[in-house]
């Protein structure tokens, strides 16, 4: 079920990519005639290997082949955040038409980079607040997508874990407080938590860092994005 519904995501976002490409002219840089998309993100190809596989088979569901009726780029900061000005400087350069953004990190880093390329992307997290849009009901600008936040979501997300670990007082929070919607959303989940009396042990995750025996959790919370998220599994130990 999990794999049919990413499946289903991903094929929307291709949709709004094929949405993208399609009105646009031929590339003046790119030595093909075929619209080009450029795929930036800040995890490894490794890490997106099943998201571009599932990504390139909703194209084709849509009738837009690979080297057919479109091409790609890639490009990948390998979770090196520090590399994303260089990287999005050097997509703008290719012209493309339209760049795909895997993350929130990521689209704003796209969007400084350009205000004229179409910019999609699947986490279109605190858009208003970062700049990306004007509003909800009128966005304006070159970025577009899917929002997969909705306010409330930290008060169910307490829920859950209380669920899974029932009792559960302690919640460690693996967050990356160098993406730039994590500060928000770790503060709304942090004020849920103190309305259900359970403390939040935050841990950011940069280079590698654990959550410790010293820091005992009842369960915890991975907040994911496309730079850390290759570092959570086995990294997390609980006393």
């Amino acid at each position: 079920m999990l794999e049919l519904r990413r499946r289903e995501f991903l094929t929307l976002l291709g949709g709004t990519a094929a949405a993208a490409i399609g009105p646009r002219a031929a590339l003046a840089q790119v030595p093909s005639k075929r619209p080009l998309i450029a795929w930036i993100s800040g995890g490894t190809r490794q890490l997106g290997e099943s998201f571009i596989e599932n990504f390139l088979r909703g194209m084709t569901e849509l009738g837009y082949v690979e080297r057919r009726n479109f091409d790609i780029v890639y490009r990948f900061t390998e979770g090196y955040q520090e590399r994303l000005p260089t990287v999005t400087e050097e997509v703008v350069r290719l012209n493309p038409d339209v760049i795909l953004a895997t993350a929130a990190i990521t689209t704003v880093a796209a969007r400084k980079a350009t205000s004229t390329i179409p910019i999609v992307t699947p986490a279109l997290a605190d858009a208003v607040h970062l700049g990306l849009i004007a509003s909800e009901a009128r966005p304006g600008g070159n970025v577009t997508g899917i929002e997969p936040y909705v306010a409330g979501l930290p008060a169910k997300q307490i829920e859950f874990a209380r669920e899974i670990v029932p009792g559960a007082s302690r919640i460690g929070l693996l967050t990356n407080l160098q993406d730039p919607k994590a500060p928000a959303q770790a503060q709304e989940l942090e004020a849920s938590a103190r309305a259900a009396e359970i403390k939040i042990v935050a841990v950011a995750s940069q280079g590698g860092r654990t959550l410790s025996s010293q820091q005992s959790i009842d369960t915890c919370h991975p907040r994911r994005d496309g730079c850390h998220r290759q570092d959570i599994g086995g990294r997390i130990t609980a006393g």
